[in-house]
This record gives structure tokens, C-alpha cells and sequence, in this order.
């Protein structure tokens, strides 16, 4: 029996070195292990890495993605698969040598169509802008106890990174092309829809990282946002209340502020102005809570600046929302 790796890669040469040095370290039984790379045509140093790691190792496939999307490189790899069990694994991971075997171990005892294991926020450096974008997604503030990074163990309803009965996703169609975001989401729950069930194990983990600036961490945070409404349109029920909370906000802050100034301009009163202070004192109390908190699981004063990165990240989401409004993907 063969379990397939299906990874999808595009300019990862910081990252893909270390997550197949991860696939090839994992310790199994029960299966054969395949690797597929489906790379976007990267433009980096990427697919030479690929490269050298399959001509050192026959399991290692690198499969060619034109399309440069996500859900294309799933689907790809889904073609090409020889396993009757698939890992979907990120390339900005590395994974305990248990991983996939304990997965499967897991999928098996609960009879789910899919197993995760914990994922572990981890920066991949340790410079200041590392760091707080790992303390962000590592915050219930900051990406909602429902993230994938905050699961709990059991059944659930998405995994992320998780073992895959091949035959399932096939079942039900596979990846839709049409969604460059949230494609796991929407996965997840047609795999529900079908009947069958999702299970997160703690009994193994993997590290994720994250954004590596903060530059990058807004513009991961935009780009999630934009695609939340094409989400909800196609699939609604993928999508929870975390993912549209900073639309809301963001629209609200940006209306009681013009609203505000048009109100002070024209008749003089400065309610709205204060009702937009009082928002913002609310908000950051929150942020400075969760802050707080975060500095007493671990002491680091670096932390003290999260409740602007907080905010920065909140906004950009919401933003991204706000603009996927005005215009299609």
C-alpha cells in the first residue's frame, strides 16, 4: 500500500529544502511513501533543489503546475498520485518523524476521510518581525480559536495538513480551481456534506511557519480577506464568523471616521468622532489583554508591540474584504 505526498511549491527556496529533508525523515510501517512536488514553475532557486533531492531519492517526483495556483497543484497531484492515501502537506512546514504514520494510525481508529496532527506556530528566524508575526498567529485575538493553528484534538470541522483517503477526494471532485483562497475550507466541508468525518490528533505535530516580515504578514492578511467573499459565494457554509469580523470592523472604522468628520464640518458635534475613539479604546483594551496574556506564558517585551501589529493585521483583512467588494479575482 502507497501513501502519496502531494506538496505544492512556488519560489520556496528559503523553506522547500527543509520540509522534504522532513518527508524523507518520517518513520512508517504500515505503507510506502511517494513524494510529489507539484511546483508553479518557480523562479527561484526551487525547483534545482527539487532537483538534487530526487536524483539522491527515487520516491521524489517533481510535477510540473502552469497554472501557478494552489488548488491546480492539488488536483495535479491527485492525478498523479499512486497512493490509495494522500498527505497534504505545505512547503512552509516540517513535520515530526511520526507524522504521517500516526496520521493514518489515527484515520484508521476513528474511521474518518481525514487526519491532522497539532500545528505549531514556528518562526523560522528570530529577528523582532519574525517573531511577532508568530506571536500573532499564535493568539486567539489574532487569528480566532478557530484557526487551524488553534485546533483542538477530535473530530472537527477542517483539517489542515492532514492524511487523506484518496478515493474521498475523488469522490467528491477534488480541489475547486475557482478559489486561490480557502480552497482547504470549502474541501472540508463538502467532505462533511458527503457524511464522512475529520479528526485532529495531538499525538504528533508539525511546525508551521509564518510570514517572515510584517510587510508580508498584511499582505497575507489582505489577500485572505479578498477572497472571503468570493468564498461565500461559492461555498458559504466554509466560511465562519472569524472570517468576515474584520470586514465589519474595518468598514465600521472607516465609516464612523468620514462620517464623523462630515458631522463636525457640517453642524459642529463630535459624536461619531467619539463613538470612533471609544471603538478603537475597546479595541486596543482587547489587543493589550491579549497581549498581557501572552507575555505571561512567556516573558518577551518585544510582545508590547503585538496590539499594533494586532490591529494592522485586523485592518488589512478587512480591507482585503472591502476591496474584494469592488472588484473580481
Amino acid at each position: 500500500m502507497i501513501l502519496t505526498i502531494i506538496c505544492p511549491s512556488y519560489n520556496e527556496e528559503k523553506y522547500i529544502a527543509q520540509a522534504i529533508k522532513s518527508f524523507l525523515k518520517q518513520q512508517y510501517h504500515s505503507f510506502e511513501l511517494e513524494i510529489l512536488i507539484i511546483d508553479g514553475r518557480s523562479t527561484d532557486g526551487t525547483r534545482q533543489i527539487i532537483e538534487g533531492f530526487s536524483k539522491k531519492h527515487s520516491n521524489i517526483k517533481m510535477i510540473d503546475n502552469p497554472m501557478r495556483k494552489t488548488p491546480y497543484a492539488f488536483n495535479e497531484g491527485l492525478k498523479a498520485a499512486k497512493g490509495e492515501y494522500v498527505a497534504i502537506l505545505g512547503a512552509h512546514s516540517v513535520y515530526a518523524p511520526d507524522y504521517l504514520q500516526t496520521c493514518y494510525n489515527e484515520l484508521i481508529r476513528t474511521n474518518s476521510a481525514g487526519c491532522s496532527g497539532r500545528v505549531i506556530t514556528q518562526s523560522a528566524s528570530l529577528t523582532t518581525q519574525a517573531k511577532l508575526c508568530e506571536w500573532l498567529m499564535d493568539n486567539s485575538f489574532g487569528v480566532s480559536s478557530l484557526s487551524f493553528r488553534k485546533m483542538k484534538e477530535g473530530y472537527t470541522h477542517s483539517v489542515n495538513f492532514p492524511v487523506f483517503k484518496k478515493k474521498i477526494l475523488s469522490e467528491i471532485g477534488g480541489y475547486k480551481t475557482d478559489l486561490e483562497r480557502n480552497q482547504d475550507n470549502d474541501l472540508n466541508q463538502r467532505i462533511l456534506h458527503a457524511g464522512y468525518k475529520l479528526y485532529c490528533t495531538w499525538k504528533t505535530e508539525c511546525s508551521y511557519r509564518p510570514p517572515p516580515n510584517l510587510g508580508k504578514l498584511f499582505n497575507y492578511a489582505y489577500r485572505n480577506g479578498y477572497w472571503n467573499l468570493f468564498s461565500f459565494k461559492i461555498h458559504s457554509r466554509s466560511m465562519r464568523i472569524h472570517h468576515i469580523i474584520p470586514f465589519f470592523f474595518t468598514t465600521g472604522l472607516i465609516t464612523i471616521l468620514f462620517s464623523g468628520i462630515i458631522e463636525y464640518l457640517s453642524i459642529g458635534t463630535l459624536f461619531l468622532i467619539e463613538l470612533f475613539a471609544k471603538i478603537l479604546i475597546t479595541y486596543f483594551t482587547m489587543a493589550i489583554i491579549a497581549t498581557i496574556s501572552s507575555i505571561l506564558q512567556k516573558k518577551d517585551l518585544r510582545k508590547l508591540l503585538l496590539p499594533f501589529v494586532f490591529f494592522g493585521f485586523h485592518f488589512s483583512y478587512g480591507w482585503g474584504t472591502i476591496m474584494g467588494l469592488l472588484k473580481k479575482p
